[in-house]
């Protein structure tokens, strides 16, 4: 899940849930686990988070939901990118060029059928 760009970090005090996964199960050194216990005295979010995974008795089921949502969460991610390239117009700057584009083509034809009919 480290390699994901999609869990990359933004924010340098955001907690990764497989760093709790990994405090939970035991899996950490002393000196991460320190760490992330102080952490959590300062953030109720984090200790929250953290009490709740250690009462959980079903560890298995914890981690098979945190995929699932994973995988959710990415394909949302990947259909919203895609229906923001539809047309590969990205740019709010190209959105601009084609209006303006249109409204002269317009004016254009309203100007060459008026001239044709009087």
């Amino acid at each position: 899940m480290a390699d994901n760009p999609i869990h990359k970090k933004t924010d340098p005090e955001a907690i990764d849930p497989q760093e709790i996964l990994r405090y939970t199960s035991g899996q950490m050194s002393e000196q991460e686990a320190q760490q992330l216990e102080a952490r959590a005295l300062d953030d109720p979010f984090l200790a929250d988070a953290i009490d709740g995974m250690e009462q959980s008795p079903d560890r298995a089921r914890l981690e098979q939901m945190a995929y699932a949502l994973n995988q959710d969460l990415k394909r949302r991610l990947s259909q919203k990118q895609k229906r923001k390239r539809w047309i590969g117009l990205e740019s709010p700057a190209w959105w601009t060029w084609i209006t303006l584009i249109i409204l002269m083509l317009i004016t254009l034809a309203y100007l060459f059928i008026r001239k044709l009919g009087g």
